[in-house]
């Protein structure tokens, strides 16, 4: 069966489905309308969401969102979103390198299917929502480059569906929870590089047993790499350039790490 669910106007049902309204058959249609109604409303829902982020940027250079994020273009053609094919939700929003300012708006939690979120590269001044981790399907979080300082939220670490998650090039602080990877069991790549982690690198990392991309690099960690990282046998990529005079101990304990001398 072909479904087709219009957004506005009156159902496209037949004269001979009204003249039948009391059968068996026309109670179905009624169950697909109202399926129809409801997918509806569900992108009404991230519509509304992506244009109360479009209200809180106070500078858009390149005039993305004034020129192509407006309520006479389908949010599925939006520059930047992309949709599920079949229920038409936003899974993908990717508006990285437009040098955006403003905030970031709690009601991004709105976007229910969102599954990949790159914001990287722009301007976003402020903390970042709780809310927005609180989507179930969320596989992909990229905040790189975006100036964020302060200690990093605990919270971003209780989100299991996450495999992606990149906020180097920022100017956080703070140590690495050891608990990391207790809350993140499929993350395959984690890179927090270029920020002001200090003390020591968590032995803990070795529990995040899909890792393949590891980039802890240009922070102040002081000590030598845990030995349990070479246990990552996944790892393929491991970046670990260190910027404090401790460097020489680095490079010996790397010399010992298992599956990795």
């Amino acid at each position: 069966m072909f479904l087709h669910c219009q957004s506005h106007g009156k159902s496209s049902f037949s004269q001979n489905d009204e003249q039948i309204s009391l059968t068996p058959v026309f109670d179905s249609h009624v169950l697909i309308y109202r399926s129809c109604n409801s997918n509806t409303s569900s992108i009404t829902t991230d519509q509304d969401a992506l244009l109360a982020l479009k209200a809180h940027m106070s500078h858009d250079p390149t005039n993305v969102f004034a020129k192509n994020w407006n309520t006479s273009t389908p949010v599925c053609n939006w520059t930047g979103v992309a949709c599920d094919i079949h229920s038409r939700r936003v899974t993908v929003l990717n508006i990285s390198g437009l040098n955006l300012t403003g905030t970031i708006p709690s009601q991004l939690w709105n976007l229910s299917s969102l599954e990949s979120l790159d914001l990287s590269f722009n301007r976003p001044p402020g903390s970042i929502p709780s809310a927005i981790f609180t989507t179930y399907t969320l596989k992909y979080v990229s905040f790189r480059g975006n100036q964020l300082s302060g200690a990093f939220p605990s919270f971003i670490f209780n989100k299991s569906s996450l495999q992606h998650l990149d906020f180097s090039s920022n100017a956080l602080h703070g140590e690495i929870l050891a608990n990391i990877c207790s809350n993140l069991p499929f993350v395959e790549f984690l890179a927090l590089s270029e920020n002001i982690f200090h003390r020591g690198i968590p032995s803990t990392l070795s529990n995040c047993t899909y890792l393949r991309i590891l980039d802890l690099s240009y922070n102040d960690f002081s000590g030598a790499i845990p030995k349990e990282v070479g246990n990552l046998t996944k790892l393929k990529e491991l970046y670990l350039g260190h910027k404090s005079d401790s460097k020489e101990k680095f490079l010996e304990s790397l010399a010992i790490l298992p599956n990795w001398s």
